[in-house]
């Protein structure tokens, strides 16, 4: 996992040549204005998600995962907890169907948190269980995030 902002990203380049690609794309901008939907960028094997919705109360949020993709998580504006564990740490609560897998919360303690922000940019690898989406202070706002898939090669 890695917790940067969209503006030092570029030091994890060399990584793979997909991520490459992709934390290219983040900074030559623009992704600001995108509509919501899907996006693609190099077909199924990267593309961004914009989404808007308002954050969650935690136990409406579940950690996941994804085998077959790397996932950048940006956000553009609001303010949401994301939350990150070791996988292998984790019960599955919904076993995997593409591309993604359910589990259930860790024990106290047994997670990472992180409050993001505008520009804040977290990268989960396969085998980082996350739970985005919760609301800081258990109050719901407005979110406006970019997920970019990376095919996991």
């Amino acid at each position: 996992m890695i917790a940067t902002n969209v503006k030092r990203i570029g030091r994890y380049k060399g990584l793979s040549p997909l991520l490459d690609k992709a934390i290219d794309w983040i900074l030559a901008g623009g992704w600001e204005a995108l509509s919501e939907g899907k996006h693609e960028i190099d077909g199924t094997s990267l593309y961004a998600i914009v989404q808007r919705y308002d954050s969650k109360p935690i136990e409406k949020c579940r950690f996941e995962t994804h085998r077959n993709y790397i996932d950048i998580q940006m956000i553009v504006s609001g303010t949401e907890i994301m939350e990150a564990a070791e996988a292998g740490s984790l019960a599955v609560s919904e076993p995997y169907k593409p591309d993604v897998e359910f589990y259930s919360s860790p024990a106290a303690g047994g997670c990472c948190s992180f409050v993001c922000s505008k520009g804040d940019a977290l990268v989960f690898f396969p085998e980082d269980a996350h739970r985005p989406c919760v609301a800081k202070d258990g109050k719901p706002e407005p979110i406006h995030k970019i997920v970019l898939k990376v095919e996991a090669v």
